[in-house]
């Protein structure tokens, strides 16, 4: 706690020194992306690496916050050198948030989600799929708390996205390829309230399915062994399998 006491109060010295000016096409961006990394040393899963890097950009930005134009060549030549390794580290660490910001997706961790995003991590968006997921799965939980980065990106690319955000006023399940033919199953338990919300988006969007708890019915536990089931909710949609509350893959999965 006290190393993240000390690293905040490092990156709000930071505004104070000012936006570097030599360099600033690299160490700005750099400069930026280490003020917003502030609020991910409290997530669990992040906090190794964020502090690792936080670390490794405090020494450079601090060491070399008075070099200029007119400084000592070697100095700022190392301060180059310095700059390109932390550059380095930082396309590192953005390929991990990446892969943390889907699994935050998977395990339906919608602060973890909201944390990363708030980054602004443009590589996320490059990527097809991780990109349908970010606006699908923002879609289904924005009621609960909004990120103003989101909703801004969402306004500008709407005409692009508008089919990444399911509805019932803009996905009617009952009309898709697969409906004639689907078969829709929910393995839950009474005590799980992520079955409550699993089962409240079928009803909504009404997806027919058939309902087991695994407690109490010996035939939904023999499907969830079918299965290989580790948690509830289970959704099978056609033999294919969603674990936990994933409304952007029960969605593809409606849909196709």
């Amino acid at each position: 706690m006290l190393r993240i006491i000390i690293l905040t109060l490092f990156s709000l010295s930071l505004y104070a020194i000012g936006y570097p000016a030599l360099y600033g096409k690299l160490a700005g961006p750099l400069f930026e992306a280490r003020v917003q990394l502030d609020d991910l040393v409290y997530h669990p899963s992040l906090r190794h690496q964020v502090l690792a890097y936080e670390a490794h950009s405090d020494r450079v930005l601090g060491r070399y916050r008075r070099v200029k134009d007119d400084s000592d060549p070697a100095i700022k030549a190392n301060y180059s050198l310095a700059l390109l390794a932390l550059q380095k580290n930082h396309q590192e660490l953005k390929k991990f948030l990446q892969q943390q910001l889907a699994h935050a997706i998977e395990a339906d961790n919608y602060l973890l989600f909201l944390a990363i995003v708030d980054t602004k991590i443009e590589e996320a968006y490059q990527n097809p799929y991780l990109r349908e997921k970010i606006y699908t799965y923002y879609n289904a939980h924005r009621h609960e708390n909004s990120s103003c980065y989101l909703d801004h990106r969402i306004e500008q690319e709407w005409d692009n996205i508008a089919t990444y955000c399911p509805s019932k006023d803009l996905v009617n399940y009952e009309e898709t390829s697969n409906a004639y033919y689907r078969e829709v199953i929910l393995l839950s338990t009474l005590r799980s309230p992520y079955s409550a919300k699993v089962r409240a988006f079928l009803k909504r969007n009404r997806v027919k399915f058939i309902e087991y708890d695994i407690e109490t019915s010996d035939e939904g536990k023999d499907v969830f062994e079918q299965y290989k089931g580790t948690r509830v909710p289970l959704v099978v949609i056609n033999n294919r399998v969603v674990e936990g509350y994933n409304e952007f893959e029960m969605d593809r999965l409606l849909r196709h």
